[in-house]
């Protein structure tokens, strides 16, 4: 095991052997949001017959399927003590290189292309933010401003169509087996990846050394900057994948397809961290953060309820999680302000 391994937190089991807290604290540190997320579904389940059933979730698994492969790609930056605005951007820029490159040099290599494009978007941010030594939020809100600049021009501001013929690329966004999505089986597939890399794989447990403490991890022999870049990659990768199957979903690119997405990938990301007590950005508390946005979002529509409520809603999880993730660090020194 690496210096870098010792100097992490301690493991979930030895903080509760040294929690001294009322023993119902600890409980619902550990399972209080999860708690609410079973409560609220409850809620619905019994206020509609419709909610609960398999065509109701097909439905909010398949809308929930770009914000949250954002919402993973920016675990993996938040954990490494940094920020990404440009989320929202890469997805538009990938999903409009995708649809311009489908015509000349076919799907799957249009593809390469995208993902291309966005680890190079991800590769500029971590290289903003480390050898250019600017601040995350500072740097990715240029390299927002940059790109949106980008998409206005190679778009013209109108959306770039993909053609019928297209069979593959329209099979990604839109195919079905059944009443399953296959973006909807994508999704778990992209999660199991993403949870293998922050939990099986050095990648992970370096860039949670580095979140966790820097100047540690800097003298254990990690090269810091170098695994903040690989997060802002891993970060732009999936909104790469995000920005490609939001185009199959459509048939087409929009010029500002993923500029709504923002804020809810941050709800999501601290909203997931206070999943199962662990105060960290995490893959699968993430992923269950996204869940529960969406499907409170799908609830409210069911019953009529304005949009705006549901932007309100999203801005107070966002607030609630960030105060509750500092619950559960507030024994460490607050030291972070960017």
């Amino acid at each position: 095991m690496t210096t870098a391994a010792k100097t992490a937190t301690p493991s979930r089991s030895e903080a509760a052997g040294q929690d001294k807290t009322n023993p119902i604290i600890r409980f619902l540190r550990v399972w209080g949001t999860i708690l609410v997320i079973l409560a609220v579904a409850i809620g619905f389940s019994l206020a509609s017959p419709y909610f609960l059933t398999v065509s109701n979730l097909n439905n909010i698994v398949f809308s929930m399927f770009t914000c949250a492969l954002l919402s993973i790609g920016l675990t993996y930056v938040v954990a490494a003590g940094s920020f990404d605005l440009s989320i929202g951007t890469t997805v538009t820029t990938a999903s409009i290189v995708c649809a311009l490159c489908i015509p000349i040099v076919g799907a799957p290599l249009a593809i390469v292309c995208a993902l291309l494009v966005s680890a190079l978007i991800g590769f500029i941010n971590g290289a903003l933010v480390t050898w250019f030594r600017i601040s995350g939020i500072v740097g990715t809100i240029g390299v927002m401003f940059l790109l949106e600049g980008l998409n206005q021009y190679l778009t013209g501001g109108y959306q770039v169509a993909v053609g019928y013929d297209e069979v593959f690329f329209r099979w990604l966004g839109q195919g079905r087996y059944g009443m399953i999505a296959v973006k909807s089986g994508f999704l778990f597939l992209f999660f199991a990846l993403a949870y293998l890399i922050a939990n099986r794989l050095r990648t992970g447990h370096y860039i949670n050394a580095v979140g966790d403490n820097p100047l540690a991890a800097y003298y254990s022999g990690i090269p810091v900057y170098r695994w903040v870049i690989v997060s802002f990659v891993l970060s732009a990768l999936f909104c790469g994948i995000a920005g490609i199957f939001l185009a199959a979903t459509s048939s087409s690119a929009q010029p500002t397809g993923g500029a709504g997405y923002l804020l809810e990938a941050f709800a999501a990301v601290f909203l997931g961290a206070t999943i199962l007590g662990k105060g960290k950005p995490h893959v699968l508390g993430t992923l269950l953060g996204v869940f529960f946005l969406y499907m409170v979002s799908n609830g409210m529509t069911q019953f009529g309820i304005d949009s705006s409520a549901r932007k309100l809603f999203n801005g107070f999880v966002l607030l609630i999680a960030v105060g509750a993730n500092a619950f559960l660090n507030k024994e460490e020194l607050h030291l972070k302000f960017i």
